[in-house]
C-alpha cells in the first residue's frame, strides 16, 4: 500500500468516526454505511479498527425478538475527545468531578438528580425496546459495560452482568457518586410510562461472579422497595 492510500484510509476512517459523533443513538452498520457513503464492507473495516482503538464501541441489540441480533456501535468518550475535544462526551465526567468535591450526602443528591436527567435522555432513544431488562443491556452496552443477561423472568425482568465499569478506578473511591448516576439513569430506563413500574437495584459483583456489577429488576408489585446507598 503506498502512502497515498494510507492517508486515504485514515481519512476515510475519520469519516466515519465524524459520522458516528453526528449519532445521538447507538446505531447499525447500515447507517453509518449511509452517512459517509461508503460500502458496508469498506465501513465495517473503518469500525474493527475503531473499536479496536477504543474509539468506538460495539454490541449486540437485546431486543427479544428472534433471529440474530445486529450489531450497533457507538463513539466512546475517547473517540468523542479524539473527534473534538469539549463535546459531550465531557459531560458525564464533570458531573463525576463537581460531586467529588461534595460532602457524602450533597453528592449522592447531585448524582442521582445527573443520572436521573441522563437516564431520561437514554430511555428516549430505547423507547422501541419492550422488555425492560433488554432495554437496560442496551444501555450498559451503550457505554462499554459489556452487559450479558445473567437471568430472566417472565416479563421482561431478571438480571443483567456488567463485566466492566469505564469508570472504576473512579468507583472505587467515591461509589456514592459513579454508581450513583448509573444507578439513577438505570432507574429511568428501565421504567416506561405504559408498564408497570421496575425496582431496580445495582450492586458490586461478588469474586465468584466476577465483572463490575450485577443489575437486578423486579417488578414493584412483586418486592419491597430496595434500601439503596446510591439513592439521596
Amino acid at each position: 500500500m503506498s502512502p497515498a492510500d494510507g492517508v486515504g484510509q485514515a481519512d476515510s476512517r475519520q469519516r466515519v468516526l465524524r459520522a458516528l459523533c453526528g449519532f445521538a443513538v447507538p446505531v447499525p452498520l447500515a447507517d453509518v454505511a449511509a452517512a459517509v457513503g461508503l460500502h458496508a464492507n469498506t465501513v465495517r473495516e473503518h469500525l474493527d479498527v475503531l473499536v479496536e482503538d477504543g474509539r468506538v464501541t460495539t454490541w449486540h441489540e437485546h431486543t427479544g425478538a428472534r433471529g440474530r441480533p445486529r450489531a450497533l456501535y457507538r463513539v466512546t468518550p475517547a473517540g468523542l475527545l479524539a473527534h473534538e475535544p469539549g463535546v459531550d462526551a465531557l459531560r458525564l465526567a464533570g458531573i463525576i468531578l463537581e460531586a467529588f468535591g461534595q460532602n457524602e450526602s450533597k453528592a449522592r443528591a447531585t448524582a442521582f438528580a445527573a443520572g436521573a436527567r441522563w437516564g431520561e435522555e437514554l430511555a428516549a432513544s430505547l423507547a422501541g425496546i419492550d422488555a425492560p431488562i433488554d432495554r437496560l443491556a442496551t444501555a450498559l452496552g451503550a457505554v462499554g459495560a459489556e452487559p450479558s443477561i445473567s437471568a430472566e423472568a417472565p416479563g421482561g425482568v431478571g438480571c443483567v452482568h456488567a463485566a466492566r465499569c469505564p469508570f472504576r478506578d473512579l468507583a472505587a473511591v467515591r461509589p456514592d457518586v459513579v454508581c450513583g448516576i448509573h444507578a439513577a439513569a438505570l432507574e429511568r430506563i428501565a421504567n416506561r410510562p405504559d408498564q408497570e413500574d421496575v425496582l431496580v437495584t445495582v450492586r458490586r459483583a461478588t469474586g465468584r461472579e466476577g465483572g463490575a456489577c450485577m443489575v437486578e429488576l423486579a417488578w414493584a408489585a412483586d418486592a419491597p422497595a430496595p434500601t439503596s446507598p446510591h439513592r439521596p
